[in-house]
């Protein structure tokens, strides 16, 4: 029973013992599922995320293949160079894009809460917005809720409710309004 149990191997660091095989699979198959989701973002968002010039290649060709074993063997040549690069940088790159679009997608929301209240209870919502948003221009929101929703036309309605909500959303922004 001594040889099976030696003194110092409880200290021994556990990185020195290879990866076993389904640990090798599983990261082939999170490194190949990275690669997937990097074809399927925009032009834009590609830019925005530091890739190797190979890599950053195979993406964007990889867009343009319509046939189903093509764009399956570009997608196997781009989980192929996706274990040659770190993929720390890549991941990272990854989760700001989605921090970002839930920030967006919140933003969204807030506006369209921020409508709702406004058209259903008025002044007091008013109030509450200008508590939240100093810089709120309170004729403006008034006359913008007003053609929300007394206008005539249910377009005419439509379009004013619409330019309610950006007006909203520019001031969630923090961005200045756009004159139209």
């Amino acid at each position: 029973m001594s040889d099976l149990h030696r003194p110092g191997d409880e200290d021994a660091p556990a990185e020195d013992a290879p990866a076993s095989r389904s640990q090798r699979k599983r990261e082939v198959t999170r490194l190949q599922k990275m690669g997937e989701r990097l074809v399927t973002l925009s032009r834009e968002q590609t830019d925005r995320i530091s890739l190797p010039p190979e890599l950053r290649e195979a993406v964007v060709f990889a867009r343009t293949l319509t046939s189903h074993g093509a764009r399956r063997r570009q997608m196997q040549r781009i989980g192929a160079l996706m274990r040659e690069v770190d993929p720390g940088p890549i991941q990272a790159g990854l989760d700001q894009l989605d921090q970002r679009g839930y920030r967006e997608v919140m933003r969204l929301k807030e506006a369209e809460s921020w409508r709702g209240r406004l058209l259903t209870e008025g002044d007091a919502a008013l109030a509450a917005l200008a508590e939240a948003i100093p810089s709120v221009d309170r004729q403006r929101i008034r006359q913008l809720v007003r053609n929300a929703g007394k206008a005539a036309h249910p377009p005419m309605r439509a379009r004013a409710s619409k330019e309610l909500f950006r007006y909203i959303l520019s001031l969630l922004s923090g961005a200045p309004e756009a004159d139209e």
